[in-house]
């Protein structure tokens, strides 16, 4: 039988043994501690400031770590991601071949990529530079880079930050990405062809300055002026810039091109309640106006050079339209399923009205229209949709759609 003695001297050898054992594993076997740098924060900075943020989060999945629906769904639409979305707009790979939407998230400004129909993705963090509340993505560089709009925190300002994204790599590291910004409060923006240059709007006592400069909004030089304040831009064709008026039911509308180098500004079309497209060759503009006649809207394509119009077979709002990335003569809109006021298109961007969409593909060569997608029905899967922005992968194997509202991003298989 043991002593007290003994019994003390085991118990305190044991435990001195214990606590030895532990030293050694938290020397040499614990693992390593993690430092996260925060995410780097954009809100209220000086305009015209260049920097470059790092970003050094190791965290490139999902917050939440669970699977989109995108990537279980066999169904024509599926899911990419819930939103609220600022943007989106897709892309190709090569090594691997694979399209990925490439996403911003509205509240915080994050940038995503998102691989489509490669069974069990997650979304990878391209950039995690914060910027609150953005309202709208330009995308530029064949998406590698996109200038966000946002409120500054003065509730007043429009701010205009160029992100210039950092490459795709194998490392869990972010790269950095480049930080420029625009002038304050640009009425509207808009990218060449090729998205390495932007063309904005400025406001001035006579109506607005057109201005053209590289896409992080460098080399910036005045092109045109117009009498006019309530007008946006587009840049479909390299050598040609459209300015039209805002629409407004009850209001004359004008379109006019800019050339591109010269500044030259000419009138184009004129209507009640106006807004156009054109494609990226400036054959066709595709426009709608209240007809003086029936007092309805219609949609018609217009030739450039003839002046010849057609109607289209069906109705869509040109600014729901988007042309084709693989071909010369394709086009898809969103289209309301059902009829509606010729004033809806005001009540709409007022946030007033809303109505259910199906897209169609359009053949600018023959004219001929088709059914594409009508979101929450039948078996093709989606819910019942008011499609606010479309993107075309360059293959045209996809087409993506952001929900007016709830700004939801969609994906449809345009080849199964």
């Amino acid at each position: 039988m043991l002593t007290k003695t003994q019994l003390y001297i085991i118990i305190g050898g044991g435990i001195f043994i214990l606590v030895c054992m532990m030293a050694v594993w938290f020397l040499f076997f614990r693992p390593a501690s993690t430092n996260v740098t925060p995410s780097t924060t954009l809100f209220g900075t000086s305009v015209n400031n260049t920097t470059t943020a790092t970003n050094n989060t190791s965290d490139n999945t999902a917050a939440n770590g669970t699977l989109p629906a995108a990537q279980s769904s066999t169904q024509k639409i599926f899911e990419i991601t819930q939103g609220p979305i600022a943007g989106a707009t897709l892309i190709q790979t090569l090594h691997p071949t694979t399209t990925l939407a490439r996403y911003i998230n509205q509240d915080d400004g994050h940038v995503y990529d998102m691989p489509l129909d490669v069974a069990g993705a997650v979304p990878r963090v391209v950039s995690d530079v914060t910027i609150p509340g953005a309202s709208r993505a330009l995308w530029l560089e064949a998406g590698n880079a996109a200038i966000l709009q946002y409120i500054d925190t003065d509730g007043t300002t429009v701010k205009s930050v160029y992100l210039g994204l950092p490459t795709a790599t194998s490392s869990a590291q972010i790269g950095a990405t480049r930080i420029q910004f625009l002038p304050d409060n640009i009425i509207d923006i808009a990218a060449s062809p090729d998205g390495k240059s932007v063309a904005y709007l400025l406001k001035t006592s006579n109506g607005s300055d057109g201005y053209t400069a590289r896409s992080d909004g460098t080399g910036a030089k005045k092109l045109f002026s117009l009498p006019l304040a309530q007008v946006l831009i587009q840049w479909p064709a390299t050598k040609t810039i459209l300015v039209s008026t805002k629409s407004d039911f009850n209001s004359e509308g004008m379109l006019f091109a800019v050339n591109s180098t010269s500044g030259s500004v000419a009138p184009v079309l004129y209507g009640q309640d106006l807004t156009a497209i054109a494609d990226p060759s400036f054959t066709n503009i595709i426009y709608q106006a209240v007809s003086q006649t029936t007092n309805d809207k219609s949609t018609y394509i217009h030739q450039v050079k003839t002046g010849g119009e057609a109607p289209l077979p069906f109705n869509p709002f040109p600014e729901q339209c988007i042309f084709s990335t693989a071909t010369s003569t394709g086009m898809y809109c969103a289209a309301p399923l059902s009829y509606e006021a010729p004033g809806f298109l005001d009540l709409w961007h007022q946030g007033a009205a809303s109505a259910a969409d199906a897209i169609y593909s359009f053949n600018l060569q023959n004219d001929s229209a088709a059914l594409v997608a009508a979101p929450g029905s039948g078996n093709q899967g989606g819910t019942a949709s008011d499609i606010l922005e479309m993107a075309l992968s360059p293959d045209d194997h996809y087409l993506s759609f952001t929900t007016k509202g709830s700004r939801e991003l969609w994906g449809v298989r345009l080849t199964q």
